[in-house]
């Protein structure tokens, strides 16, 4: 919880210096919904089915450094990494642990499994009625960390959210995520209510194809940054959200605070065009270089309306220093691949990148030029941020890796491979009926927090 890993089903944990081994002490007498007995052939069995190509899992990839896991007894388990993966707990943190007794055997993706699903958690699936979009979970008795304080939860399901927000104020629902900016202020005002923002560990960020004849000069993304008003487009589609100074969350350790942003100012950015040599030669407002126009073809989701409006903003804020933003629209994932993203490279592409803040690694590895999407799809290729990656891989200097990724956000800021543009907020509404909510919430594994969750009819 808040970015640090605790214990759970493991008791406690050991990895080697070299970083290549973890060996889990798992707690004894913990048991699965079903009354059986959660030991490490479980906790094999997950990972492997994680890692069988046929089960298509989309964590496969997060795990793909585990050479092999082996169970020294009943409540020992020990990975062997071909490769040091400095985030590898954190990957760990987030999977749950399945029933080897009841899974060993069947067609995952078709199992019946997956509609009366069973675990270790706090609370336990009870039923889910289709007509009504609902499912309901219930208290745990045998919970291993003790039976929570709610005897149930219930989870409606509002298609596309409708109806959701009137629900809540009529006190049908207690607990809201995801909600608006707007409503978000009516319950700042209201007693009965309590709000939480929470910070995203993803920016907002245009990615260049740095090997494009406009694009990989510098000087011109670094103007494109200077003509981008970020806090218009923040206050449009995600207020409260803050500007972003390169990949890495102000909350991330590895956060160079000596980066400064570089500022909104498009008089700037417009005479450092002109001295790259980009003019407006015909007057028709577009700036010209050697008879070509300064035009970007911008990738977007066809299917997001935020994205659309994002873009809509910016191609209106880069035409007024004569840049031309032509909005391409995908409507799949199969187009995308098909047309973009395969020989044919766009120039630029609009979306959310990750900037994680729970570990520094997560975000310098986006820029690692061997293995990245930056590096694969948009050619950047800084060979000092590939050597300082490796160190920050294999170094067991705490110090020497935090000085390291450092560094990569400065020099990563200086290139400007992407014009960085804010990190966005969410904003989540709760009951103040529900206590113990300041200190266990989360929006990563809400149910689970909410072991600690009691209500006061006062």
């Amino acid at each position: 919880t808040k970015g640090k890993i605790e214990p759970s089903l493991a008791e406690s944990w050991e990895n080697s210096e070299d970083g290549l081994i973890y060996t889990f002490y798992l707690k004894e007498g913990v048991k699965f919904h079903d009354g059986v007995e959660l030991t490490a052939e479980d906790v094999k069995f997950t990972y492997e089915q994680i890692l069988d190509p046929k089960n298509e899992s989309p964590y496969r990839s997060h795990f793909e450094l585990i050479e092999k896991i082996e169970i020294i007894d009943k409540y020992i388990v020990k990975f062997v990494l071909s490769d040091p993966f400095p985030i590898f707990l954190t990957k760990l943190a987030y999977r749950e642990i399945v029933p080897k007794h009841i899974l060993e055997g069947q067609e995952l993706r078709n199992t019946a499994f997956n509609y009366s699903p069973i675990g270790t958690g706090p609370f336990k699936f009870s039923s889910w009625d289709r007509d009504t979009d609902q499912i309901e979970l219930v208290a745990n008795e045998d919970y291993f960390e003790g039976r929570p304080y709610l005897d149930k939860i219930i989870v409606k399901i509002y298609p596309e959210g409708y109806g959701l927000w009137p629900a809540f104020m009529r006190e049908e629902v207690d607990f809201i995520m995801f909600i608006d900016h707007e409503d978000y202020k009516v319950i700042e005002k209201d007693p009965a209510l309590r709000g939480y923002k929470i910070p995203w560990d993803k920016y907002c960020a245009i990615a260049y194809n740095i090997e494009d004849p406009v694009l990989r000069d510098k000087e011109v993304r670094r103007a494109i940054a200077q003509s981008i008003n970020r806090k218009e487009i923040i206050e449009a589609v995600f207020p409260g959200g803050i500007e972003s100074i390169g990949p890495f969350h102000p909350e991330t350790e590895g956060f160079n605070r000596e980066v400064k942003l570089l500022e909104y100012d498009p008089m700037k950015a417009k005479i450092d065009l002109m001295h790259r040599g980009w003019i407006d030669e015909d007057n028709d407002g577009i700036l010209e270089k050697n008879g070509r126009e300064l035009e970007i073809k911008m990738l977007v989701d066809e299917r997001s309306d935020l994205y659309k409006k994002m873009a809509l903003i910016i191609r209106q804020q880069l035409a007024e220093v004569g840049i031309k933003i032509v909005v391409q629209l995908y409507k799949d994932e199969e187009e995308l691949t098909k047309e973009y993203l395969n020989e044919k490279k766009p120039q630029a592409w609009l979306r959310f990148y990750n900037g994680s803040s729970n570990h520094p690694y997560e975000a310098v590895g986006s820029w690692y030029s061997l293995s990245s999407e930056f590096g694969k799809i948009w050619n950047y290729k800084n060979d000092e941020v590939d050597r300082l990656f490796e160190l920050c891989r294999v170094s067991i200097d705490k110090n020497k890796k935090l000085e390291s990724y450092r560094a990569i956000h400065k020099m990563v800021y200086e290139d400007q491979p992407a014009c960085f543009l804010f990190f966005p907020v969410s904003y989540h509404a709760i009951s103040s009926k529900l206590k113990n909510t300041d200190e266990y919430f989360s929006i990563d594994m809400p149910v689970y927090t909410m072991k600690n969750w009691y209500i006061s009819e006062n």
